[in-house]
């Protein structure tokens, strides 16, 4: 098997678990309404910095409503990309940062590579890269 199992503790490291995942709702609203913006053509960036002054890791939160693409696996598709370039990018980001990416029109036709370049060009864009 190629992947399977993998005991060294680096790739557990990488990964996006739920203490570096925004899930509440009051978070999101919070970014969302008092944080700073950036946007691309499919993409929209909200920014805060974490709430608590202790919090030493950037978060991520993705929002895709049913108005962008009705086909559930379509935005699911979409959220596990965006975490995906997210995880990669992750380690080169300025300072912790709560990020809520926001998913605009067309965002889930977005091929893998094209929906890397367009979070790279945004988080660039909002001087977060």
């Amino acid at each position: 098997m190629a992947h399977g199992n993998q005991s060294s503790g680096s790739r557990r490291d990488e990964s996006l678990g739920p203490q570096r995942r925004i899930k509440r709702r009051q978070d999101f609203l919070r970014i969302q309404q008092g944080g700073r913006k950036a946007r691309s053509r499919h993409l929209l960036l909200a920014m805060a910095l974490p709430r608590e002054a202790e919090q030493a890791e950037s978060r991520l939160g993705i929002t895709v409503t049913r108005k962008i693409d009705k086909r559930a696996a379509r935005r699911n598709t979409f959220k596990r990309r965006i975490r995906e370039h997210y995880r990669r990018l992750r380690s080169r980001l300025q300072q912790p940062t709560d990020i809520v990416v926001i998913a605009l029109a067309g965002a889930t036709e977005l091929g893998f590579e094209e929906l890397g370049r367009e979070l790279k060009g945004v988080l660039r864009k909002a001087k977060l890269l």
